[in-house]
């Protein structure tokens, strides 16, 4: 059984509830071409299986579940346009996904316009939940802040004599606040720290090779980069055979979601994070979590590869907006609820999910841990896993509600 949220029974045993529509109708928004194919892909498994694995129980409290799914490509300006196609002719009830900084940036104010329930799964700038009051649209995890503070705590720890640092990093809000992050974090926490390069490329580049000889000349002790999908994973090959990985400690914020696709081409020793999720797909232990447990091996049967961490967020996603129309079933009585009650419920709700639980802010910002490790590779699965993990507490690599990322950055403490 997949257990989404504490509930007084099963879905198929309870009344289905007075005012239900036939279906529930989810738009789902992600990359699904060009480069960024890798963590769209992901994305559209992870919202398929999960919603099957729904309908065979009965859906939500007796109603099925029906995606509509949208490709991310084509950059912001397009996919306004496609939410509003979403909303005002597709009229479905809730919009999932959204993987670009950019794109979500663009799409929030119109879900906001529109008063469409929107749950965005991996977009990380911290912009969207500090910069702007929202009502009607939710992050089901954290910021880049979260990951830029995690991979500083987490260089300390494996690198505590760290004299010099670089950035090679994408040149709009997801890149910039990365490393903007990052930086601040490091020379609060080690303020001897010197900057010797910062570098940007375009989204996506897809060659690196300017960058990389830049680095090579710098020879700073750590670098950070937030390089994602296929740009990473060509960063990576066309870095290692230069020996980018053995001059530099590389932290990467996103390489988790390449390891099965480098296998032997990801050096060892390269930190990475799953995006600050609180586990991956050995962590914490599936086999003392059944939750944990069904969804590894439920992707690994259907899909061919274990979940990472575009699955990671795509399940958080889905699993508290099943958990919000439940909360809000119960608070009304019975009764279905429209958007404005699900959007109450979801404030506050926490849900589990395989990694643990999720809990959403006032401020409709997720909170919750992170885990970072070393990659090494490893014989039984045939690519890197993560070595030397260490957790982190939600508090450790995020500010409470109100404080904005770069205040509560300039104040951190060992």
């Amino acid at each position: 059984m997949v257990f989404i949220a504490a509930a007084p029974a099963p879905a198929a045993a309870q009344a289905r509830p007075a005012g239900a529509p036939a279906e529930l109708k989810l738009g789902f928004v992600d990359f699904l071409s060009g480069p960024a194919v890798l963590f769209g892909a992901s994305g559209k498994n992870l919202a398929e299986w999960l919603v099957d694995e729904w309908n065979k129980k009965g859906g939500i409290r007796g109603v099925k579940v029906k995606l509509v799914i949208v490709d991310e490509a084509g950059g912001p300006d397009k996919q306004v346009t496609e939410f509003r196609r979403l909303a005002l002719d597709e009229k479905v009830d809730a919009v999932v996904g959204i993987t670009s900084s950019a794109t979500c940036l663009a799409v929030a104010p119109v879900a906001e316009e529109l008063k469409v329930l929107t749950v965005v799964h991996i977009c990380g700038t911290r912009r969207l939940t500090e910069d702007r009051q929202l009502k009607y649209t939710f992050r089901t995890s954290n910021t880049q802040s979260s990951d830029s503070v995690m991979l500083a705590r987490y260089v300390l720890k494996v690198k505590p004599d760290v004299k010099s640092i670089a950035g090679a990093n994408e040149d709009y809000s997801w890149g910039r606040d990365s490393w903007d992050d990052f930086k601040a974090a490091m020379l609060r926490l080690k303020p001897d720290v010197k900057v010797v390069a910062e570098l940007w490329t375009k989204i996506q580049a897809g060659e690196y090779s300017a960058e990389i000889s830049k680095l090579l000349v710098a020879k700073p002790d750590v670098v950070h980069s937030t390089f994602w999908a296929a740009g990473l994973i060509t960063f990576i090959k066309q870095g290692a055979p230069r020996g980018l990985f053995k001059d530099s400690l590389v932290a990467l914020s996103v390489a988790e979601q390449s390891l099965q696709d480098l296998k032997k081409e990801m050096p060892d020793g390269v930190i990475v994070a799953p995006r600050a999720t609180p586990g991956y797909f050995l962590h914490p232990d599936p086999e003392k979590n059944p939750l944990q447990k069904e969804f590894v091996e439920g992707i690994k049967a259907r899909y061919g590869r274990y979940p990472e961490y575009a699955y990671h967020r795509t399940y958080q996603a889905f699993a508290g907006l099943k958990a919000a129309y439940e909360k809000a079933i119960e608070q009304g009585g019975g009764k279905w609820p429209n958007t404005e009650a699900v959007s109450k419920a979801f404030e506050g709700l926490t849900w589990q999910t395989p990694y643990g639980p999720i809990t959403m802010r006032a401020d409709h910002q997720a909170v919750h841990g992170g885990i970072v490790g070393l990659t090494k590779f490893n014989p039984k699965y045939g690519f890197p896993t993560m070595d030397r993990v260490m957790t982190f507490k939600a508090e450790e690599i995020m500010p409470p509600v109100g404080v904005k990322s770069p205040d509560w950055i300039g104040k951190l403490q060992k």
